[in-house]
């Protein structure tokens, strides 16, 4: 989290296993997780199987698409992560990461397969959709799952990346790997604890209440001369939320502003082997958080002099 949040940045623990008796299933937080290696066409699948089948993170970057819109340097896509409710999709443009966060909806035919997949996106006054995706499979070659599917576009202008709305087209994606598992000292399961979402309840700094600092996130800006700026007018967000994916995303969202939800995505990863502390972006950076006490229902982190608790949503 930065500007007091230095959290520049979905949310579930998943484990490996095939769509059939070798599937394990694996339970945190009271919650069953989906499995990672379903496969098959979303059309011929129910809502409850279609989430298996698109669950996870799904690489872009490689796709012919992508690698041209990158030389050319226009919009481009990285990645588009599945949870079971909500998405995030990273795109590229001009070297500027843009990340797009919301539910998806599963559309679903007369006989009750799922015809489509819509990506909702809050603007500010209400979720609209920005891309629906159809003609989904899902396959495995090699032990590695790839998907191939249909995107069409229909990001509004008053979004800063309606730029790309020339991306739709047919796409092929590799899913990828899972993080390895963490195991504590006592031999629980730390990433059954970790990783879900969670929903911000307090932030102090020396003994201070700074959460109006930590949801004013979305009105500040980089001006022409790289300095922070406020946006005039801007109404702070009204809650924030921050994700760990057992694929390695941290994401945090800001709700109820009135510039719309605003959201940042990075990567994640372990610092030792205790399991006490985090990374965030580029290990090699060393933006280190801090856990300091972790439970199934509340984590309470410290970055920046910065005490956040959090409640498990």
């Amino acid at each position: 989290m930065k500007k007091i949040l230095y959290f520049t940045a979905i949310m579930l623990f998943v484990a490996c296993g095939n769509d059939d008796d070798s599937v394990i299933d694996v339970v945190a937080a009271e919650a069953a997780i989906t499995a990672l290696a379903a496969t098959g066409t979303v059309a011929q699948q129910t809502p409850a199987e279609a989430k298996k089948t698109i669950y996870g993170k799904w690489d872009l970057s490689n796709s012919s698409k992508s690698i041209a819109a990158s030389k050319s340097n226009a919009c481009a896509f990285d990645y588009i992560e599945f949870n079971d409710e909500d998405y995030i999709m990273s795109l590229v443009i001009e070297g500027e990461t843009i990340t797009a966060f919301g539910a998806y909806v599963l559309n679903e035919d007369a006989a009750g397969n799922v015809s489509s997949v819509e990506l909702k996106f809050n603007l500010g006054a209400s979720d609209i959709t920005i891309a629906t995706l159809t003609n989904i499979v899902v396959v495995e070659s090699d032990d590695d799952l790839s998907a191939t599917f249909d995107v069409v576009l229909s990001i509004p202008e008053e979004a800063d990346f309606d730029a790309c709305n020339t991306l739709q087209g047919e796409y092929t994606a590799e899913k990828e790997e899972p993080m390895p598992e963490s195991v504590g000292a006592a031999g629980d399961s730390i990433h059954a604890k970790l990783i879900k979402t969670w929903m911000l309840a307090s932030a102090t700094m020396d003994g201070q209440d700074v959460m109006s600092e930590t949801l004013g996130e979305p009105c500040y800006y980089e001006d022409a001369n790289g300095e922070e700026a406020l946006i005039e007018g801007c109404s702070n967000a009204n809650s924030l939320s921050l994700s760990f994916s057992a694929f390695g995303t941290y994401s945090i969202v800001w709700v109820g502003s009135n510039q719309g939800t605003s959201v940042e995505a990075e990567s994640w990863g372990w610092v030792g082997s205790d399991y006490t502390s985090f990374y965030i972006g580029n290990q090699e950076d060393e933006e280190i958080v801090d856990i300091i006490s972790l439970t199934d229902t509340q984590l309470t982190l410290s970055n920046y002099g910065v005490i956040y608790t959090l409640d498990a949503q």
